[in-house]
């Protein structure tokens, strides 16, 4: 399963959970914002302070930038 670190008014995480609604993913989202258990398990995974961030624990990847994670996404529903 997805884990998609995100801030509620952040304009990339909702372009990423558009896609993920679109392709019919089902994710776990983690509010990120500063202050937050998932603020510090954000910058402990990935070492910054910076949204959307996508783990997929199944296959070991992490990622920034929307659009990397979009077409990550994609890539893995076709595999499935």
């Amino acid at each position: 399963m997805f884990k998609l670190y995100t801030y509620t008014s952040c304009p990339y995480c909702a372009k990423v959970r558009s896609a993920f609604e679109e392709m019919g993913l089902s994710y776990e989202e983690i509010d990120a914002e500063r202050g937050t258990p998932g603020s510090e398990e954000l910058v402990k995974l990935g070492g910054k302070q910076q949204v959307p961030f996508l783990v997929d624990e199944e296959a070991g990847i992490s990622l920034y930038e929307s659009n990397d994670i979009i077409h990550y996404a994609r890539s893995r529903t076709t595999q499935n």
